[in-house]
């Protein structure tokens, strides 16, 4: 969880139901629980599901800019930077996006569109460092897979994925890059 106002540990302790149980387990009494706050305390500053979900959503948003900025920072490591990012289960990010996507499942839209953003935004990243608009969706989709065998395996290592892994997988995109 990230230290910081209420706010934000509301939205943390309501990532973390999400991401872990979906949307029947993160009520509003249940995030209050987690967030060590009561029913009353959490609709003070997040009145209603609507609200929660809103401020989940302007999270996720930020939460890209930020991270689609650093992945520009050097257009040689973007392919890396995804991948690996993608691996990383345990960053506010990832498990912002598992969040986010459990409640675009459930058809909200906002979450939804912020998602697409962000898929857009890295796609443009991935291209402009591959050059090459197939590669790129590839790389993107690969990224995407490798972030869901981290939710289905949830931390357990069942050898699909290893260290080498993107060891394995960047080559391939970059040298398939200078095939072209």
């Amino acid at each position: 969880m990230t230290t910081g106002t209420k706010q934000d540990k509301i939205i943390d302790a309501y990532v973390e139901l999400l991401s872990e149980h979906g949307t029947a387990e993160a009520t509003i009494d249940a995030t209050a629980r987690l967030s060590g706050l009561s029913k009353a305390g959490l609709l003070h500053h997040f009145p209603s599901r609507q609200a929660l979900d809103d401020g989940l959503v302007s999270r996720l948003r930020t939460l890209i800019a930020e991270d689609v900025a650093a992945m520009a920072h050097d257009p040689k490591q973007a392919v890396h930077y995804y991948l690996a990012s993608s691996l990383d289960d345990s960053s506010s990010l990832e498990r912002m996006v598992v969040a986010a996507t459990r409640l675009a499942q459930r058809g909200h839209e906002e979450a939804a569109q912020a998602l697409r953003s962000g898929r857009d935004q890295w796609y443009a990243v991935l291209l402009e460092a591959l050059g090459d608009p197939a590669l790129a969706k590839l790389a993107l989709l690969a990224g995407d897979g490798l972030s869901y065998h981290q939710d289905i395996t949830r931390g357990e290592r069942d050898g699909f994925v290893t260290a080498n892994t993107l060891d394995e997988l960047v080559p391939l995109l970059q040298n398939r890059q200078t095939a072209s």
